[in-house]
């Protein structure tokens, strides 16, 4: 995919690959930057990434916890009931868009 709409489907659809990192293990912003860039090539700035973990936050999706480690605090992210529900729901759309986008009728199969 071109770097351009890598990129464009990464940030629109970010909050679902947030949800789903979690998913898999509790995880602090910096790591789940690191396993954005690396899984999609797409790197998030600061300005970008915390502000949604807060609002994901506020949002009841995950759940974050200060951990204390040498001296040093990091906010430790975890994905919620409410999240995970979201999560799930918004797979479900983003299949079906798929499916449209190949031409076929809304609630088809594969």
């Amino acid at each position: 995919m071109e770097k351009d709409w890598r990129e464009r489907v990464v940030k629109n659809n970010l909050d679902l690959i947030i949800l789903r990192l979690l998913r898999a293990k509790p995880q602090w912003g910096y790591e789940v930057n690191i396993a954005i860039r690396d899984k999609y090539r797409v790197y998030l700035s600061a300005g970008t990434l915390y502000p949604l973990l807060h609002s994901l936050e506020e949002d009841g999706y995950i759940q974050g916890e200060w951990e204390s480690e040498k001296g040093r605090g990091r906010r430790i992210y975890k994905i919620t009931e409410g999240g995970i529900s979201f999560l799930e729901a918004g797979e479900r759309a983003t299949l079906e868009l798929a499916r449209l986008m190949q031409g076929q009728p809304p609630g088809s199969k594969p």
